[in-house]
């Protein structure tokens, strides 16, 4: 007979117990277990399914964070109000010393109006005053209000699965416009982008080729299909820290740089990583970035007229959700460029 592998999101409990029964848990497990937390993590997911996709990776992650997580598959649109939760942990040994570390997590299975009062059925359950991160894995809905944002200390979302992405950044906006002292945006996309920018970056380390900056006549970027919001937001920041004004909206815009010359840039979707190639060029120039498939390193050719060429290999980031997620859980800054680079394409989304 085959084994049953289905999920189980942990131990079914009371709404009103659950922190009662976390504790009657670890009573039980003695001194093998040691609690472990540095911060909240809670992830809201409207899709079927969901618990099980975010268990795994919230297991791939405590072992190097150790948190509580709260995972909720909701429902806003269903009749009534619905609640259900579970309990469970993810414990990892604790080396030479023995025992383990565990982290907690609570998963909610939420509909109607309990799924459009999530202040007060899940944030209830916060782990005492530690830092909230709020992974929104769903659309933004109207109406923005504060009595929900207001708590989260760090907002993770991910543009790239957004397939209105304009209406969703004007959202964000609003959102952090309501708790701007408080809240920190962090778009998955943006941060899937930073390795890119950091290549790119070093072509211009030497002081040769950095005044090529302002000469630039065009750029174009190879993306991976669904990767489009990748590329533009790297046009924001290209734009923004060079002075670009958007002048032609199209799929391949037309910018001017503050001598008021044109620059064209080009956008073509390719099998491969999410930027897979970036070409920029001056009329004595050339600035190529490239990742071949499945590797793990950029290549980047600096080219200038009279001169030999110069070719770097620079170690490409690993793009897995996993690493992203700990980047930016380990990370406790805000991303100053993210808005400007926003703003630089917004007629484009």
């Amino acid at each position: 007979m085959e084994e049953d592998v289905s999920f189980s999101p942990g131990l079914p409990v009371p709404i009103g117990s659950i922190e009662m029964e976390l504790g009657r848990v670890w009573e039980e497990s003695g001194t093998s277990k040691t609690r472990a937390s540095l911060i909240n993590l809670a992830i809201y997911n409207e899709k079927p399914g969901s618990l099980e996709a975010n268990s795994s990776i919230i297991r791939e992650i405590a072992g190097e964070h150790a948190m509580r997580a709260i995972l909720i598959q909701a429902d806003p649109n269903e009749q009534g109000s619905r609640a259900e939760a579970w309990i469970s942990m993810h414990c990892y040994l604790r080396g030479s010393k023995g025992g383990s570390v565990c982290s907690e997590q609570i998963s909610f299975q939420l509909g109607g109006e309990a799924a459009r009062s999530l202040q007060s059925v899940v944030f209830s359950h916060l782990d005492s005053d530690l830092p909230l991160a709020l992974w929104w894995q769903a659309d933004f809905h109207p109406p923005v209000e504060s009595n929900l944002w207001q708590w989260v200390d760090r907002l993770l979302f991910d543009s790239r699965h957004w397939k209105k992405p304009k209406q969703q950044f004007e959202f964000i906006t609003r959102i952090a416009n309501l708790v701007e002292t408080k809240l920190v945006l962090c778009d998955l996309n943006w941060a899937r982008s930073l390795p890119v920018r950091q290549a790119l970056a070093g072509m211009f380390d030497n002081p040769g080729t950095l005044p090529e900056l302002q000469l630039l006549k065009s750029l174009q970027i190879d993306h991976a299909p669904g990767s489009r919001s990748t590329a533009l937001l790297l046009v924001g920041w290209i734009a923004d820290r060079l002075g670009w004004v958007l002048k032609e909206i199209s799929p391949n815009p037309i910018f001017s740089d503050p001598k008021s010359e044109k620059i064209q840039v080009t956008l073509t979707e390719k099998v491969g990583a999410s930027i897979s190639r970036m070409l920029l060029g001056s009329d004595n120039s050339s600035f190529e970035l490239i990742r071949e498939q499945e590797s793990d390193l950029y290549r980047t050719i600096v080219k200038s007229t009279g001169s030999v060429p110069t070719v770097r290999m620079v170690r490409a980031a690993r793009e897995e959700t996993r690493e992203i997620l700990l980047a930016e859980l380990a990370r406790g800054g805000r991303h100053p460029l993210y808005s400007r680079a926003v703003l630089a394409v917004s007629e484009l989304w």
